[in-house]
């Protein structure tokens, strides 16, 4: 995937949470902020023993989101991830003021909802994440016998999907900042959990009957996922 630079070498601060918990908790919130949520009357001695114990945990982990991609701003011209590829923001008075339209690399969309910041590309996230997930489930669907219980498009940050009880299958609109072939393997993912509920050597199995490259949609994920911007 494209990279831009979103790696910050500002120094790492540190805040403490107390509250009414029983564990200790580490948390970044982005790079450069490490928040340590604790019981109430937790020992500094306690604290400073859990950072020296997850020292490695926190380097590895801070790095990782220091190579996150920056928010885009919306502006003219600014380069948007769409589907693993950038894309040019063409931002028109003359458009339908609450849709955006995206033809190969250029994403047009009104002043109207370029000033919302990048919350007005949501909208088009979560068309192309529902017209590609419907599109994979449908054909995977039929061809292996997995019926489910409707498509929902929602906004989590920590799984791209999910498959409930009910055989509901729930995907973040972030997939559509990633290439076909992962959200492919994604849909493939949870179809299997129907036939399989957990992540078993006959889940995975099932899963390379159902899409034979997944491990490549997968591998995308894994490599560039952590680096998506959050919104």
């Amino acid at each position: 995937m494209p990279t831009k630079n979103g790696a910050s070498s500002a120094p790492l601060e540190y805040k403490i949470i107390y509250s009414k918990r029983k564990t200790i908790e580490l948390r970044f919130d982005g790079a450069n902020l490490l928040l340590i949520k604790v019981p109430q009357r937790t020992r500094q001695s306690a604290i400073e023993a859990i950072l020296h114990q997850k020292a490695d945990w926190i380097e590895r982990t801070r790095k990782r989101l220091a190579q996150r991609l920056p928010v885009p701003q919306m502006v003219q011209g600014e380069q948007i991830l769409l589907l693993g590829n950038w894309h040019s923001l063409n931002i028109q008075k003359v458009v339908t003021p609450d849709e955006v339209f995206n033809t190969p690399g250029v994403i047009t969309l009104s002043q109207k909802l370029a000033s919302q910041g990048v919350a007005g590309l949501i909208p088009l996230y979560r068309q192309v994440t529902r017209q590609w997930t419907e599109h994979y489930a449908q054909i995977y669907s039929e061809k292996h016998q997995l019926p489910y219980n409707g498509i929902r498009v929602s906004a989590a940050k920590t799984r791209w999907g999910s498959c409930g009880a009910n055989n509901t299958l729930n995907f973040s609109w972030r997939l559509a900042m990633t290439p076909l072939l992962s959200i492919e393997y994604v849909v493939a993912h949870e179809l299997a959990h129907i036939k399989h509920r957990n992540h078993s050597k006959a889940f995975w199995g099932f899963v390379a009957q159902i899409m034979p490259n997944y491990e490549q949609g997968r591998a995308w994920l894994k490599q560039n996922g952590h680096a998506l911007p959050m919104f």
